[in-house]
């Protein structure tokens, strides 16, 4: 009798996942322009630098937004080595890139997080004004305005977020890092600090869309790794070999943890 009760209420119980799951995805659209036209022009108006305070209440927003997905049971979420993020500055927190939800998680679990962005974000229409407010990072500066703004992040104490493969990673396809992170590292000489991202069913991944859900929910682990000091790879003649070592060391690192 209850195989039958599971099996009757099963496509409800999709269907429930699914209205929540389209809920949510409006809600990090829509909800990023309610926040730029409300609660940033308030915080503009008091003392102190505009950018970190929105980055701030972007933080708390995604942590609101992370905890009510946990209750709703669209994830579940495991971390570990959270502790390691205090007092937190000043690094490059290098992560993989299995899904859409990455970036948010990780600026749930890092309050002074700065993020390289893609343009089309920056001039989006709903999420462009919160993207600006914020002062987060454009991924189509010329070279050497990407380095200065991202040294002035590191000085400020903020905490880079990278993720090395540029995109999403293919499912089943071996993981390939571009070497601007590595290039970045060895330049500013800030340490690195890897997180490991899992996902278990895999969900929005690359290629696949969002309606399409796994079986059942997804369990996400966030995993802090130890530090990484970039001028362990600078004895090369060249800063191109050093930069490609320090990669080598980097894939090696997550092939072996995933």
């Amino acid at each position: 009798m209850r195989r039958i009760d599971q099996a009757v209420m099963r496509p409800f119980r999709y269907l429930g996942r699914l209205l929540g799951t389209g809920v949510a995805f409006a809600f990090i659209f829509f909800g990023g322009g309610v926040l730029a036209i409300t609660l940033l022009p308030v915080l503009a108006t008091f003392p102190g630098r505009r950018e970190k305070r929105a980055r701030l209440a972007i933080h708390r927003a995604f942590r609101i937004y992370i905890a009510s997905l946990r209750l709703l049971k669209l994830i579940e979420l495991r971390t570990y080595g959270l502790e390691k993020l205090g007092g937190a500055t000043g690094r490059m927190m290098v992560a993989n890139h299995p899904t859409l939800l990455d970036v948010v998680l990780l600026i749930a679990v890092i309050p002074n997080a700065q993020c390289i962005i893609k343009h089309q974000l920056w001039d989006h229409r709903f999420l462009g004004p919160l993207m600006r407010a914020a002062g987060y990072i454009r991924n189509d500066l010329p070279p050497d305005e990407l380095v200065a703004a991202c040294r002035q992040a590191f000085d400020e104490g903020d905490c880079l977020i990278i993720f090395p493969e540029g995109t999403r990673t293919v499912p089943g396809a071996k993981l390939r890092f571009r070497r601007g992170f590595a290039n970045l590292a060895i330049m500013t000489g800030v340490p690195l600090q890897p997180v490991t991202i899992t996902c278990d069913p895999p969900t929005l991944i690359k290629g696949e869309s969002w309606w399409k859900l796994p079986p059942r929910t997804p369990l996400f682990k966030v995993s802090v790794g130890d530090f990484l000091d970039p001028a362990l790879y600078t004895n090369c003649e060249y800063r191109s070999l050093s930069a490609r070592r320090l990669v080598r060391v980097l894939e090696a690192h997550y092939a072996k943890l995933l």
